[in-house]
């Protein structure tokens, strides 16, 4: 039995509601999960499409939105919502994770949605994490480390001012942006160690797998000592099509 998942506060989400006000016509999540489709199952729409890449989301989305419109398609596809166009179009998220479905399609992504947006666009990412040799870093280098290891492709993060010129380049008109400081503690430590976790069955080297096993646990030890402290940040960007 899959159990709905619940809308959590998001402080990004209320900024955009904040910016767009009541008025929300017809909405695309372009490239959906669970958090953000339940925030836009909550807002006013006149109508709710998703798009998901991944097979493993589509018995859970419908419990989420039961009004939306599901696709199951990648962007990559020129046919995928051919004609079609959006009032408010959310992209969460989305610019990190294009690099393990399609990699280097994130440099053409905002360009290939354009054509589906007649009204705003906001883009929620991540900036890259700070290198700053501070044990939040390390975990972020060991969780990268084990992905490549296990033959896989990390996310790949792209700093908000370099997003600003693709969407004014995609022929987006950017009007407003926030930056909001990530207050990060043992969530983010364990979830980022166990994905590096996860990878090591995957490893050709059973050896290194297991010296790696080890050393992710003394790091996972050493960086939730501190608790919780301030380190990166998330960013939104609003902008209207031209």
């Amino acid at each position: 039995m899959i159990v709905p998942y619940q809308y959590r506060a998001d402080a990004l989400f209320e900024w955009i509601e904040r910016v767009n006000g009541p008025i929300w016509g017809d909405a695309l999540d372009a490239g959906t999960g669970a958090h953000s489709l339940s925030w836009m199952a909550t807002l006013p729409t006149r109508s709710l499409t998703a798009v998901t890449v991944e097979d493993w989301r589509l018995g859970e989305l419908p419990t989420i939105a039961p009004s939306a419109r599901i696709v199951r398609g990648e962007w990559t596809d020129p046919a995928l919502l051919h004609g079609e166009a959006w009032d408010q179009v959310l992209i969460d998220y989305v610019i990190g994770a294009i690099d393990g479905h399609a990699p280097y399609f994130q440099y053409d992504y905002l360009e290939r949605l354009r054509p589906h947006c007649r009204g705003a666009v906001y883009l929620v990412g991540l900036e890259p994490p700070p290198r700053d040799g501070s044990l939040l870093d390390q975990v972020c280098r060991t969780r990268d480390a084990c992905i490549l290891l296990a033959g896989h492709r990390m996310y790949r993060e792209y700093p908000s001012a370099l997003v600003q010129r693709w969407m004014e380049r995609a022929g987006m008109r950017v009007r407003d942006m926030k930056v909001f400081p990530n207050r990060v503690g043992a969530r983010f430590v364990n979830g980022q160690l166990d994905v590096a976790k996860r990878k090591l069955p995957l490893f050709a080297d059973r050896g290194l797998a297991e010296a790696m096993g080890r050393q992710i646990e003394q790091l996972r030890a050493a960086a939730l000592a501190p608790g919780e402290v301030t380190w990166g940040a998330d960013y939104v960007i609003a902008a209207d099509v031209r």
